[in-house]
């Protein structure tokens, strides 16, 4: 495992986010019968990078476009079962996501792909490496979670992670009535969930969620997160609060692992037992920055997926010594 600390990348005036939503969005047709929802934005001949949204987000929430043209990258960004334009898969878990993805690669023609995870969306990029590792070139995970259950390792998860992992195991009804009284909020008056929301981030969030359009895309995925009702949130909700079905040892993609300090939402120590389990990751630490950090290094977090890797692309970071592997 190699560890980069990296500092705040940018000034207000730098982050990179779009003044306006980019591409119609588009639905194709899986071999079970369901929709599949994406929205695809930035170079249509360029290197294809698979978006992953996080939990209680949807593709809406995807960054740059304009980051995304410049660097000559095809990005997509993908629903899951159940919110957005997705259709609803009920019981799911995280390993059935792959399948979803290898259908939609090879209706868009793609042989070989990369992938970002974001948040919630980390666990199922890991699966996506995990069983379709001999077409995925490199995966980012930023500000990604860790298994909540079944893992030997324990120390790296809160209270609230082990509670959540035993309702989901033994009392998932209390998974989904905590689903309803968050999504009660949210479509009552989506703006000003947002707004307490932000209220309680740190200083780099608050100052990235605020630029004007992201704040305007952060609310609208409030309305479309529950596009088809509150199911979606709930099976997803499950599949990760349920053992992933493979550890993330077996995994043998390229994987870069982002993340803020600061970040409150998925802590640190879920990013360094996932450097610490994933052979040949490497985790840069960023002292500043929090849980949104996927917009102020949205840049370089595509550069770094390119197949030459431009070193000029990437932020300059000090290298740490290696941690080895746990």
């Amino acid at each position: 495992m190699a560890v980069l600390r990296v500092p705040a990348p940018r000034s207000a005036s730098q982050i990179t986010t779009e003044p306006e939503i980019r591409t119609q969005d588009s639905r194709l047709r899986l071999h079970d019968g369901r929709w599949l929802g994406y929205c695809e934005s930035g170079d249509p001949t360029g290197w294809p990078v698979l978006f992953f949204h996080g939990f209680g987000t949807t593709r809406v929430i995807c960054p740059s476009d304009e980051a995304a043209q410049r660097l000559g990258v095809r990005l997509i960004a993908l629903d899951r079962p159940g919110v957005g334009l997705s259709t609803p898969r009920p019981g799911r878990r995280l390993l059935d996501w792959p399948d979803d993805v290898r259908q939609a690669a090879d209706q868009w023609g793609l042989d070989r792909f990369s992938v970002v995870g974001w948040s919630g969306g980390g666990p199922f990029a890991l699966a996506c490496a995990r069983r379709l590792g001999d077409r995925i070139d490199a995966i980012a995970i930023v500000s990604g979670a860790a298994p909540l259950a079944g893992s030997d390792r324990t120390d790296y998860l809160r209270r609230f992670d082990r509670n959540a992992a035993l309702a989901a195991g033994k009392a998932p009804w209390v998974i989904r009535l905590a689903l309803w009284h968050w999504g009660r909020a949210q479509r009552r008056d989506a703006e000003r969930f947002f707004e307490e929301s932000l209220a309680e981030m740190c200083a780099a969030d608050q100052e990235a969620l605020s630029e004007p359009a992201l704040r305007s895309r952060m609310i609208a995925n409030s309305v479309e997160l529950y596009r088809q009702g509150g199911r979606g949130m709930y099976d997803e909700a499950l599949s990760l609060a349920r053992p992933w079905g493979f550890d993330p040892s077996e995994i043998r993609v390229p994987v870069d692992i982002w993340h803020g300090a600061l970040d409150t939402t998925v802590p640190v120590g879920m990013a360094m037992h996932l450097a610490q389990s994933i052979p040949g990751a490497n985790l840069r630490l960023f002292p500043d920055e929090g849980h949104h950090l996927l917009y102020r290094c949205w840049p370089d977090i595509l550069g770094s997926l390119m197949r030459e890797r431009p070193a000029t692309i990437v932020a300059p970071a000090v290298f740490a010594p290696s941690a080895g592997r746990a």
